[in-house]
């Protein structure tokens, strides 16, 4: 079973390991690769029932690597090691990959792109950017000053502004009637108000 539709090549780690990673979350396997299912004491019970579920991780992550690398991981000890080293492999310094994420999507115009071309393009920037850097949110839970609720809208205007920056100048009176809203509508909203307008 593979975990990814595609492959690890070398150059797609960013998507490849978010979808391995959801994948494995939806098979409840996440405890084994980010090391909070530790292995058990050799000998016991619970070692040989976490070795069977951690091969099984490791042989699903396995059929998710290109044929060209795969032979590179052959011999790790679990899941866990195997994850570990293909991030230190493959997995780069965040630093310029927030630049390059933030310097695209910061030069980002349709052009002469559909509206969903470009929303589908914006979105898959934005998404990797977060990806890489995500929001600070507080995680007491006992936050009562709506710090949460404030870093949320705050990052939803800046998508939203960025998005509107690169529309193409046919949407002019659009933009300038979504720019009027207050509080302005999230991107979504935004984009189903230009879509009718495209249509």
């Amino acid at each position: 079973m593979a975990l990814s539709s595609s492959p690890l090549d070398g150059t797609n780690f960013l998507p490849w390991s978010r979808a391995v990673y959801v994948a494995l979350g939806t098979k409840m396997k996440l405890d084994f690769i980010d090391g909070s299912f530790p292995r058990p004491m050799i000998g016991t019970t619970n070692f040989e029932q976490w070795r069977r579920v951690d091969l099984m991780a490791t042989s699903w992550i396995w059929n998710s690597i290109s044929r060209d690398i795969v032979e590179g991981f052959m011999y790790v000890s679990s899941s866990r090691e195997l994850w570990l080293e293909i991030q230190a492999r493959y997995g780069r310094s965040n630093g310029p990959m927030v630049y390059l994420f933030q310097r695209e999507i910061a030069f980002i115009a349709q052009g002469d792109m559909s509206l969903t071309s470009y929303m589908t393009k914006f979105k898959k920037l934005w998404s990797e950017l977060l990806c890489l850097s995500p929001t600070p949110s507080c995680t007491c839970g006992e936050c009562s000053c709506g710090v949460n609720k404030a870093i949320t809208a705050k990052e939803e205007a800046t998508q939203l502004l960025q998005f509107l920056m690169g529309l193409h100048e046919v949407y002019d009176a659009e933009r300038s009637q979504i720019l009027m809203q207050d509080p302005l509508p999230n991107m979504e909203r935004a984009f189903a108000m230009l879509y009718t307008v495209e249509k």
